[in-house]
């Protein structure tokens, strides 16, 4: 085969596995913006914790790879928040997954993520909305 065949298909194959931007402190921002359905305001007190999973591997418990808890002190949705993302950590061939939920000042959950918000590799974007799921 001639080398630019060779090359060619290297940085095709390359290109096919996604790339991750990465800024220079190491880390890959990823946006997330949440709310939730219902037109109530909660009260002071509830917390709003926003994750990055490594959700690749069904049959095992996720990996949180980013976490944040921003306390709502009474503000409406929607929420934004940015998470850093160690790039190092973040494999190619991997699935990673955005989530949110609510929680009240005793623990309880009020509102919660249903459906998978797909990040990072494999051609999602750095970023998700997720619309919350009110909890009975």
């Amino acid at each position: 085969m001639k080398p630019q065949l060779i090359a060619l298909a290297a940085v095709l194959g390359l290109a096919a596995c996604g790339t991750v931007p990465a800024s220079e402190t190491g880390f890959t921002q990823v946006e997330v913006n949440a709310a939730y359905r219902e037109r109530i305001a909660l009260p002071a007190g509830h917390t709003l914790i926003v994750k990055v999973e490594d959700v690749s591997l069904a049959d095992a418990p996720s990996v949180t790879l980013a976490q944040t808890n921003v306390p709502l002190d009474g503000r409406a949705p929607p929420f934004r928040v940015m998470l850093q993302v160690p790039t190092s950590a973040v494999q190619p061939n991997h699935t990673y997954a955005a989530s949110a939920e609510i929680r009240d000042s005793a623990g309880k959950l009020r509102f919660i993520t249903d459906t998978h918000h797909g990040v990072l590799t494999q051609g999602q974007p750095n970023a998700a909305t997720i619309v919350m799921t009110g909890v009975q």
